[in-house]
């Protein structure tokens, strides 16, 4: 088959060579004529069929297709004469929008998000929450373009579900994704300049919540994320928190920190006077972030107590300690005046008006119990409960050890204490319910957890008993086997006291 000719129309007709420029060729333009044009690489065929013999009759191209077909309406403002006439705009028949097509792996991490924040949250319409609540409510809000994000919303989704369920499928298929989610983490993180991202933080933070839900490793999963962040914002500095997510990142790290601190008795990098600094704005609105600047510094009392208490300080060393552990008190108890100016914001009820926590703990040893105005004020009351316990009890043992106290003075003491463990333990059901999530859920671990070493120094079986039912019960019922202990390991506490090293 001879070659086609790739020339013009015209010079294809009257048998010349075409020089083939775009979209006229000069040829036709030194002739004054109109260039009609090139045929296309792909051409339409006319076929015509004999029905005898069922054989193609007649082969041809429908070159008219194609004539002009390069021309545009330029055409008619430079004077040309094209002859490629528009259709009017009303005889044109439009095709519809294609959809793009969603991806089914985006569709199910869509829901799975979604399933996680309505379980997660508490489920009170309108409700005001504390920032490291809120940070999990902004969630879809945030635009995920990086897989160490991707991985941990769907390792920790995927958690929520499993442990709302009960499923041990789900579970193990969890375990897989936080498997992925940690290879990622640890890809960014050994990458120049991506740990100061935001989404390398939030991952980081998701993760250690992952460990919350169903970490197997007694918490060094969690230590060593809380400690993995710790480094982040070190590595970023505190001018760095510029943005509404990292500020967020860092309220609940500040949280997760000041934990860990009560349980090892160790400081960490965020109450020193630099890191103090970035949340004074907001907690001149926020009574929560404000009690927390107060609590951050609880942990730098305790380490101060255990080292002098090993190195055989001097009572003069220790002075220093029960005075400055007082002036923070004072501080405590000033903020606790003024969010209580308008009076209380919890009621006493009944404990069998709480639907779902005799399923959580049967012991109805606490009763009344407390149930809080809003969501907010029942974390930022557990907060202060709890932290007031874990320093004045330090201050208690120092104080009885350094100075005379009569007998009214130890009563007073015995009070406070007290009366800070028995609140928590009233009110730990209101943060039990099912409309509080399981966000409410794991804000009464950590308080259980003190008010439980309190009761067992005081020799109080019954309460030290109801805390541990309570504990085991708002983890998630049945879920370990054997349950984590509540106590830390030496071995974890060895962990963060190494991890302090390099932050």
């Amino acid at each position: 088959m001879p070659k086609r000719s790739s020339g013009c129309f015209t010079c294809r007709a009257r048998k010349v060579r075409c020089d083939e420029a775009k979209p006229e060729c000069n040829i036709c333009l030194r002739r004054g004529v109109k260039c009609p044009g090139y045929r296309p690489t792909q051409s339409f065929i006319l076929h015509t069929f004999d029905e005898r013999t069922e054989k193609p009759g007649i082969i041809k191209e429908d070159e008219n297709v194609y004539r002009y077909a390069n021309q545009t309406q330029k055409g008619k403002e430079t004077g040309g004469f094209s002859v490629l006439q528009p259709r009017p705009s009303g005889d044109m028949k439009l095709e519809p929008a294609v959809p793009r097509q969603v991806s089914p792996i985006a569709i199910d991490r869509v829901q799975h998000l979604s399933n996680f924040i309505s379980i997660y949250l508490p489920q009170w319409q309108g409700e005001a929450f504390t920032p490291p609540t809120a940070l999990i409510l902004s969630l879809p809000y945030h635009p995920t373009s990086k897989q160490v994000l991707l991985t941990a919303l769907d390792a920790v989704s995927a958690a929520q579900i499993a442990v709302s369920d009960k499923n041990y499928q789900i579970i193990n298929r969890c375990r897989s994704l936080y498997g992925t989610a940690l290879g990622h983490l640890m890809k960014s993180i050994n990458q120049p300049k991506i740990p100061q991202d935001d989404e390398t933080l939030l991952a980081t933070y998701l993760l250690a919540l992952y460990e919350v839900f169903v970490g197997v490793t007694n918490g060094h999963g969690f230590f060593y994320h809380v400690q993995g962040l710790l480094r982040l914002f070190t590595q970023r500095g505190p001018s760095s928190l510029n943005t509404k997510l990292s500020m967020d990142v860092f309220h609940g790290t500040r949280y997760y920190s000041m934990t860990i601190g009560y349980h090892v008795r160790k400081a960490s990098i965020l109450d020193s006077p630099d890191w103090l600094e970035v949340t004074s704005r907001a907690a001149i609105a926020d009574p929560w972030v404000s009690l927390m600047d107060i609590c951050i510094r609880i942990p730098r009392l305790l380490e101060r107590t255990d080292k002098l208490t090993r190195a055989g300080g001097t009572p003069e060393q220790f002075e220093n300690i029960i005075i400055d552990s007082q002036l923070l008190a004072d501080r405590a108890f000033e903020w606790f005046a003024n969010f209580e100016r308008h009076g209380p914001l919890y009621d006493k009820v009944s404990i069998s008006s709480f639907d779902g926590f005799s399923k959580i703990c049967d012991d109805l040893l606490f009763d009344p119990v407390f149930t809080f105005r809003s969501f907010a004020a029942s974390t930022t009351y557990l907060l202060y409960w709890m932290s007031m316990l874990v320093m004045r009890s330090n201050s208690f043992l120092l104080v009885r050890k350094y100075q005379n106290l009569a007998l009214n003075q130890l009563l007073a003491w015995d009070r406070e204490l007290a009366g800070y463990a028995d609140c928590i333990c009233r009110g730990v059901p209101s943060s039990c319910r099912p409309s509080t999530g399981f966000t409410g859920r794991f804000s009464t671990l950590t308080p259980l957890v003190i008010a439980k070493k309190y009761f067992e120094a005081k020799k109080a079986k019954k309460e030290a008993t109801w805390c541990e039912k309570a504990y085991y019960g708002t983890r998630v019922p049945g879920l370990y086997t054997p349950p984590i202990p509540i106590e830390p390991s030496p071995g974890m506490i060895q962990l963060v006291q190494n991890s302090q090293r390099y932050i």
